[in-house]
């Protein structure tokens, strides 16, 4: 089924959070004013150009106070949206995307053996090394940043914390078709999340006629 693919689920909810986010911006914010504003501010960057060439110290300082004036203004428009949009995106970041699809940790003993639990499942996990970090899962020998399947679903081996002696797996939501910098084709949640919020922000923005 459609909600129990991670890829899907958390694509749908980026969806509409930033549908909701962008129209949340353009409630509370008053866009004649933004447009106004931005209109000006493009004007004073032209004449601080200007004076820049013409080397006029004087205009220089002017138009530099009044860009700064105008920016603290925007700025503050901006607070009231910024809160509503905290107020939305916390329960989203902090409960239900890790509730849903979160990393695993693993507590150890001081013999650096424990017990996976995960979806009625249990397995018996030990540290045959810890740097490089090498673990035992039921007997089959994984290194860091190995991939493990946990019924139908991926995780990775992201690392051992020997001050609070747990061991962290990281759920795989999504196997991208290409690799990307730092992160290789493989993201969890938040990534994925991030990945698919920009650009969709972006459309469902110009879409509401948002000025920004």
């Amino acid at each position: 089924m459609i909600w129990s693919n991670p890829m899907i689920v958390v694509f749908l909810i980026s969806v509409v959070l930033s549908f909701v986010l962008s129209l949340i911006y353009k409630i509370f914010t008053n866009q004649e004013k933004i447009k106004e504003m931005k209109e000006k501010m493009d004007e004073l960057k032209k004449k601080l150009n200007e004076s820049q060439k013409n080397k006029n110290q004087k205009d220089m300082t002017k138009y530099q106070n009044e860009m700064l004036q105008m920016s603290s203004e925007q700025m503050r428009m901006n607070m009231k949206p910024m809160i509503i949009t905290f107020l939305v995106v916390i329960p989203v970041f902090i409960w239900l995307f890790p509730t849903l699809y979160g990393s695993i940790n693993i507590e150890m003993n001081d013999s650096l053996q424990g017990t996976l639990k995960y979806d009625n499942m249990e397995k018996s996990i030990s540290i045959i090394q810890e740097n490089p970090l090498v673990i035992s899962i039921d007997g089959d020998e994984k290194s860091k940043n190995d991939d493990i399947m946990l019924g139908d679903r991926e995780f990775r081996i992201q690392g051992y914390d020997k001050g609070k002696k747990t061991l962290t797996l990281k759920q795989i939501v999504v196997n991208l078709p290409f690799s990307m910098p730092f992160y290789g084709n493989k993201l969890g949640w938040l990534g994925w999340y991030i990945l698919v919020s920009i650009p969709l922000t972006t459309i469902f923005r110009k879409a509401l006629g948002v000025v920004q």
